[in-house]
């Protein structure tokens, strides 16, 4: 089965072609999907502080049981700000906790690696920019891609199993170059 997490709240964006495009993926290859739609669910992206002392509420126990069961899960969301959309960073924080995404194993007195729990999942983050790629990736260093990589995906899972698609100038490019980009999508949804 694949989950896929999607932050984007509007239906006529770019993001939400992505995700009919790895629907119609699926369905063609008749595979299983769920599709947690953040934005359509009004997920509530605020950690409390019972959740930030270990107390999960049942929609995050319901998120980690379809991310368990899941081979492949696929996030796909905009940039905004050089990061994820905060309905995104509230659900990560949320959802991959120490103890379902990861444990730390200690190294000494100080200091502990983590060590990804979810390791046997493949996972593929398709991130649409406004920007065009040459500043973000020099000026920028990457910035987003390895927040989102190092920062997060390394500590929950396999980050050979991690693949990241990034699409850039989205608002500024041809209906042609969007087609590209849909395509590219696609044949990196093979992989899953």
């Amino acid at each position: 089965m694949h989950v896929i997490i999607y932050a984007h709240p509007g239906t006529e964006s770019f993001n939400h072609a992505v995700l009919e495009r790895a629907i119609a993926v699926f369905q063609q290859r008749n595979e299983p999907y769920v599709i947690v739609d953040l934005y359509k669910l009004n997920y509530n992206p605020v950690l409390s502080l019972e959740e930030m002392n270990g107390q999960s509420t049942e929609d995050t126990k319901l998120y980690q049981a379809l991310i368990k069961n899941a081979n492949s899960i696929l996030f796909i969301f905009p940039v905004w700000w050089f990061r994820a959309p905060a309905i995104l960073e509230g659900f990560i924080d949320k959802v991959f906790v120490p103890g379902f995404g990861y444990r730390f194993k200690k190294i000494s007195s100080t200091y502990g690696y983590p060590k990804p729990l979810l390791h046997d999942k493949k996972v593929l983050a398709i991130i649409t920019h406004g920007a065009p790629a040459l500043p973000v990736r020099t000026i920028y260093i990457n910035a987003v891609k390895y927040r989102f990589l190092l920062g997060f995906l390394s500590f929950c899972f396999n980050i050979f199993k991690c693949r990241i698609v990034q699409l850039w100038s989205v608002p500024f490019i041809s209906e042609a170059k969007r087609e590209s980009y849909l395509q590219k999508v696609e044949r990196k949804l093979q992989a899953l």
